[in-house]
């Protein structure tokens, strides 16, 4: 039986090989990475660390938006029998600070510029730090630092070689400020696996930091145990126009995504002429049971969401408020409940 996050990976990779795991949308195309591909990039990631110094149950921070090389660092990080913090890319300079100094996090993967020089302003008061890797070198060719390099520079350092032997007890990654093991990590997926009953061949679109916990164990974990295909964002920017053209399966976001999806079809409707208006409002009493109104509208909205296919949505520890589940569930899609 599988006991750490990382056997889990290379159970599946030896079983899937060649199929798909994950896609980028870049530049207008979908790229994939199979599931070979995601198993050596982890493992060239995990003897990075170890050439890096990285000792089992050292912790290694994310200061990323999600994207597939913070896959690749967070599970090479597992791999090399490492601590896993993910920090909000969205925080500011004080906050990462505390974050890494809680942590006791010896190095610190950053996106770009931006996440660097939050990192450069706070280092000096995080002593346990003591290299950070810039997974993004744009407006950076210049930039020169001892204890800064670039994601391609660190990798290239590693060697091949047997990666440490962790167990089910060891600790994975750093949640909501709490240390948790493999073991602990796995039952929390096996309980969502059960909840949600996602299938293998779904796909679901990321659109939460690594940072959140509903992404990180209800959404990458959750894939990699159950088969799933992970998608990840062009942008930030770009959500609602990957959301449309994916057309997920499964879909799990906080509370504020799912209130923006009500807001802006709530006044797309408050805008349209007063018959397409009452005749929304009507759909909407209704419900997705109701043929006509199903027919007349609500398989457009669905569309105009993204949500045609949607089959398992979901978020973390607390609905949305009231009218944004009932509206929902007119639309035919049942918001469920994780507990992280």
């Amino acid at each position: 039986m599988t006991g750490t996050i990382p056997e889990l990976l290379a159970e599946r990779a030896a079983a899937l090989g060649n199929s798909v795991v994950l896609r980028k949308k870049e530049r207008g195309l979908w790229k994939a990475v199979t599931w070979s591909e995601l198993d050596q990039k982890r493992r060239a990631v995990a003897a990075a660390l170890i050439a890096a110094g990285l000792n089992p149950a050292d912790t290694a921070g994310i200061l990323t938006e999600t994207r597939p090389e913070a896959v690749y660092v967070d599970l090479g990080i597992l791999s090399a029998g490492g601590v896993s913090v993910a920090l909000n890319p969205d925080a500011d300079a004080d906050a990462i600070g505390a974050a890494l100094r809680d942590s006791n996090c010896r190095l610190l993967f950053v996106e770009n510029e931006e996440q660097l020089d939050k990192a450069l302003t706070v280092r000096d008061t995080c002593p346990a730090l003591t290299r950070i890797v810039i997974l993004d070198m744009k407006g950076l060719r210049d930039f020169t630092d001892p204890s800064c390099e670039s994601f391609e520079n660190f990798v290239a350092r590693g060697k091949a070689g047997a990666l440490p032997t962790i167990g089910p007890d060891s600790p994975a990654a750093i949640l909501g400020g709490k240390p948790h093991t493999h073991a602990e990590l796995l039952a929390t997926i096996a309980a969502s696996v059960q909840h949600l009953s996602p299938k293998s061949g779904d796909e679901r679109l990321a659109v939460l930091p690594m940072s959140d916990t509903l992404e990180r164990v209800h959404g990458l974990y959750l894939a990699l145990s159950t088969g799933v295909i992970s998608n990840y964002l062009e942008s930030p920017e770009t959500a609602r126009e990957n959301l449309q053209e994916l057309k997920p399966t499964l879909f799990g976001a906080d509370t504020e995504a799912w209130t923006r999806l009500h807001a802006r079809i709530t006044a797309a409707a408050a805008a349209a002429t007063f018959t397409q208006r009452a005749l929304y409002t009507w759909a909407i009493r209704a419900g997705s049971r109701n043929p006509l109104a199903n027919t007349l509208v609500l398989q457009a909205v669905r569309r105009e969401l993204g949500m045609q296919r949607l089959r398992v949505a979901y978020v973390a520890n607390a609905k949305p408020p009231a009218e944004v589940t009932d509206w929902a569930a007119a639309l035919g899609v049942s918001i469920q409940l994780v507990t992280t």
